[in-house]
């Protein structure tokens, strides 16, 4: 119970005291001896350290069996050789320390939050290691696909989620990009254990995986943790590239017929990755656009003036093959095209003429004031901390962002968005009663 009690304080602490961390972040970078990068901050607020271990063996990867990586993953703290998946939760909740995964389109990301208290932390970090070496066995298999099964139901159920998902497949086609990450029934229905087994030996390995760290421990403990976290994992080699994907050649709309009192609506096509030169101007852009939620041209126009929607919001999700540019809302049925031509015809306008001055003085003072609060935990920290060693962003990222941010024009935005959004090649999505 103290322990517990403790890590609610220390949480509490980061919480607060966040802004602690100095305005120049002065990261470290290295190798260990088997391959993999690690990416190092040190923060002295509260005794606490959070760690990321993440591995390029995304749903991407899955080839023809769609769920697999998603699958692999949910595997990973369900038991090994000496625990386990009871025990292993038992061992983790005693120490206090919070463990979580997540699958995405590119990466594979494990998740570890503990105290820096010595006895404590090598407790934390033995059952981190621990959950690196799966034993697989096949109880754990069949509960875990059953469970997967239930989340692909669930997400059937949603309009939201079908129309997401219905817009992603359409846009992105046969690329890797395109299925969901917890794949589909059909193809999960089908996985088997030793195709998890493979695909961990292939994908899970130190020169495919990156190590953030960021918490109350020394440069050189730091060296110390990334080796032992990573010296049982095979060498093996990093995933392959995903090759770029390509745009619609032509506008494109697709329906799903959906019982339900709203419609929802996607417009958008294929974005950016993190170094693309107009990343700034886009981001920027975006912000007056549709990335405020309660303040932006499509708020103005759609919600606000008409009354169309609760809320609407515009997002470039950048991923390295290119992610998408989705405009997204949800509305009455029988106002769907009147909600239709407003999106249209505020993106249009937007690509025409960009914003103004007084648009981008508010975004500016927005983006660069919010920043900071996005890095105010460990946590928030070690997520961007990760962008920038996964995607090869510069050391000094984060430390020239604002300045990045300001310099920034209208024509800057203007003439970015004329290169990226093609208002011809447009994909439309609507998920509803017709």
């Amino acid at each position: 119970m103290i322990m517990r009690l403790l890590i609610i304080l220390c949480t509490t602490l980061i919480s607060t005291f966040g802004s602690a961390h100095p305005n120049t972040f002065d990261i470290e970078q290295w190798q260990t001896p088997k391959g993999t990068r690690v990416i190092f901050y040190p923060t002295r607020t509260v005794p606490m350290l959070d760690i990321t271990i993440a591995f390029a063996a995304g749903s991407a990867y899955d080839g023809k069996h769609f769920g697999l990586s998603a699958l692999t993953t949910r595997l990973l703290n369900q038991g090994n050789g000496r625990l386990n998946a009871n025990e292993m939760a038992e061992r983790l909740a005693d120490t206090g320390a919070q463990f979580s995964s997540d699958t995405t389109r590119t990466l594979v990301t494990l998740n570890l939050r503990t105290l820096t208290q010595p006895q404590v932390l090598d407790k934390s970090l033995e059952l981190f290691s621990l959950i690196l070496q799966p034993n697989f066995n096949k109880q754990a298999f069949a509960r875990e696909q059953k469970q997967q099964l239930l989340a692909i139901r669930q997400a059937q159920e949603s309009p939201d989620e079908v129309a997401n998902e219905t817009f992603i497949q359409a846009l992105y086609a046969s690329h890797p990009y395109a299925h969901a990450t917890n794949g589909d029934a059909l193809h999960v229905n089908q996985l088997k254990l030793h195709q998890v087994r493979q695909f961990y030996q292939r994908y899970f390995t130190a020169q495919n995986a990156v190590v953030v760290l960021v918490g109350d421990i020394s440069r050189t403990h730091a060296h110390e943790l990334a080796n032992k976290l990573t010296q049982n994992l095979p060498k093996g080699q990093a995933a392959p590239v995903i090759p770029k994907a390509q745009n619609l050649e032509k506008a494109k709309e697709q329906h799903i017929e959906f019982v339900s009192s709203q419609t929802m609506l996607r417009l958008g096509q294929l974005g950016i990755d993190y170094h693309d030169p107009d990343y700034f101007p886009l981001l920027v852009g975006n912000h007056i656009l549709g990335g405020n939620a309660l303040n932006s041209r499509l708020s103005t126009e759609i919600r606000e003036k008409r009354g169309l929607t609760y809320g609407v919001y515009s997002q470039f999700i950048p991923m390295p093959a290119l992610g998408p540019y989705v405009i997204g809302l949800s509305t009455k049925t029988n106002q769907t095209q009147n909600a239709r031509n407003i999106m249209t015809q505020t993106l249009n306008m937007f690509v025409t003429k960009g914003p103004s001055e007084k648009e981008l003085d508010a975004a500016k003072r927005y983006l660069i004031g919010s920043f900071p609060i996005g890095l105010a935990s460990n946590s928030g920290l070690a997520d961007s901390l990760l962008k920038i060693v996964m995607y090869h962003l510069p050391n000094d990222y984060l430390n020239t962002y604002a300045k990045r941010i300001n310099q920034v024009t209208t024509q800057d935005i203007q003439h970015a968005f004329q290169r990226h959004i093609d208002l011809n090649r447009l994909l439309f999505v609507s998920v509803g009663k017709s």
